[in-house]
């Protein structure tokens, strides 16, 4: 009987650019209040920078503890093998939640169009289709769709997959705010790069 593969996953990012959000189970008070310090000096910044050349200057301030306990209460919400990272890099607009999740290729599953989204749904226009860029290793698409929801607001969803060396990596963000999705798509592009994925028997 062949051993079962084992898959180890790890996100190579860093604070003040990324955060990634533990789970209840790696939730600690000292984690809590170090993000929340991180969080109120991103604040400060984006106050003192204000101006006219100043991305989103004109954009709400961000309420640490209210940031804080969304990204948790999503978090808790996603299944077992998903995780979340949130992106600090955008002013007025941080954080910015990306789920993350990592998976043997299943060659007779899904291809790798369908995990990215490029297909089903009712989207308003035809979905953008795009390869990786080079640098972030493997194969893949990057589609970027818009959707309407029952309320008639407009949501765009950028969903990145990554195929390399037997293991499938996923990358998706959703958002309402669209005028950020030129300035952040880049950037959850590039998170695939920053997954590292190991498979030992």
């Amino acid at each position: 009987m062949s051993a079962v593969p084992v898959l180890t996953s790890t996100i190579d990012v860093d604070a003040p650019e990324w955060l990634v959000v533990p789970g209840a189970d790696e939730l600690t008070p000292a984690w809590r209040a170090d993000v929340l310090a991180l969080f109120d000096a991103v604040a400060d910044i984006d106050r003192e920078a204000q101006g006219p050349d100043r991305l989103f200057a004109d954009g709400p301030s961000v309420d640490p503890e209210h940031a804080v306990d969304t990204l948790l209460e999503f978090r808790a919400s996603l299944d077992g093998d998903e995780r979340l990272v949130a992106a600090l890099t955008v002013p007025n607009r941080w954080p910015m939640p990306v789920i993350v999740s990592v998976g043997v290729a299943d060659e007779s599953g899904p291809d790798l169009l369908e995990l990215a989204g490029a297909t089903g749904g009712a989207p308003s226009d035809p979905p953008a289709v795009d390869e990786l860029p080079e640098d972030v290793g493997g194969e893949g698409p990057v589609v970027t769709r818009f959707d309407v929801d029952d309320e008639g607001v407009i949501w765009a969803t950028v969903c990145a997959v990554r195929r390399q060396d037997g293991v499938d990596t996923r990358v998706l963000w959703r958002t309402r705010e669209l005028d950020v999705v030129p300035v952040f798509a880049p950037e959850v592009v590039a998170l695939v790069g920053r997954v590292r994925n190991e498979v030992s028997a």
